[in-house]
């Protein structure tokens, strides 16, 4: 599992990875789960899995809730509210360090520089020039500490700026556009699908992302290792379900971005997002490494908080 793999092995057929998926015999109902997932592609997958029929083919009863961020997720699935949730590895990690019993168990969205679907943005007529003049400016992040303020930092780092100037203010991904065109905020670290809607009318100072690395996972989902460890068929199925649903979606970008207009509002008209299909370690710690280094979180191993099922 902690070998490295090729990009071929995160984008493999989506054929045969959604016929291997789905189960070839009836399968038992489990119990009923309540499921976390945010407003933004790279946590998309259940609600494909959803559309798709591909929980039902697994015997699973699923409800998701939309959550406003993946701090919101976590809280909901410490307090029992939730079975299972996906945030961002970050936030893992984060909650991790608290003291939560959590550890992931499918990978979620990753960042691959060659499907670009998020990115710094600023109004079309800002006088900002680069990254590296956004001290003292305010930009807006969906989680206050969390991925996309990281890799803000790590993007004005690279080119030389102060990030201790840059005043990071948290915000619902939908609201950010009105904000940076009404001049409440500078700039705001949008990904899909308000990344996309927003392009035409704004300008990109930079893939935060890109920063960080060209190839690594963004979210990641998790429940307690309780509850992992006394419902692993349960997690088992959960896991091939989303895993077909991502996978489902790379190769069907247009019927996928109808189903993020009917759950989640918005206006994309193409989907984008890339997901993983199975775990690799060291795309994990490439992000961690990165958040240790600008002080989101103590040094920290993947193999701390992935469990494997």
């Amino acid at each position: 599992m902690q070998d490295r793999i090729s990009r071929s092995t995160w984008l493999a057929s989506s054929a045969a990875l959604c016929a291997a998926a789905l189960p070839h015999r009836a399968v038992a109902q489990a119990p009923p789960l309540t499921v976390g997932a945010g407003l933004i592609e790279p946590q998309a997958q259940a609600y494909y899995a959803r559309a798709n029929g591909f929980f039902k083919a697994h015997g699973l009863d699923v409800e998701i809730v939309t959550s406003s961020n993946g701090a919101a997720t976590t809280a909901a699935v410490a307090g029992g509210s939730m079975q299972i949730g996906i945030t961002s590895v970050l936030g893992l990690a984060q909650a991790v360090g608290r003291g939560l019993p959590f550890a992931t168990f499918a990978p979620g969205g990753i960042h691959d520089s060659r499907f670009p679907a998020s990115g710094l943005l600023v109004s079309a007529d800002s006088k900002l020039a680069s990254a590296k003049d956004l001290g003292g400016k305010i930009v807006a992040v969906s989680t206050a500490k969390g991925l996309d303020q990281l890799v803000v930092s790590v993007l004005v780092a690279k080119l030389g700026g102060d990030v201790s100037a840059v005043k990071f203010v948290e915000m619902r991904p939908p609201e950010m556009l009105a904000a940076l065109q009404a001049g409440r905020i500078d700039a705001a670290n949008l990904e899909d699908p308000e990344f996309t809607a927003a392009r035409s009318k704004t300008r990109m100072l930079g893939d935060g992302e890109d920063a960080v690395g060209k190839l690594f996972v963004e979210t990641t989902w998790f429940a307690t290792r309780d509850w992992l460890t006394n419902n692993l068929d349960t997690a088992r199925r959960f896991r091939d379900a989303v895993i077909a649903g991502g996978t489902w979606a790379m190769a069907n970008p247009e019927p996928a971005a109808a189903v993020l207009r009917r759950d989640l509002k918005t206006e994309t008209l193409r989907a984008t997002q890339r997901f993983g299909t199975r775990f690799n370690l060291a795309d994990y710690q490439l992000l961690l490494d990165a958040a240790a280094h600008f002080n989101f979180i103590p040094p920290t191993t993947a193999a701390g908080i992935v469990m494997s099922i």
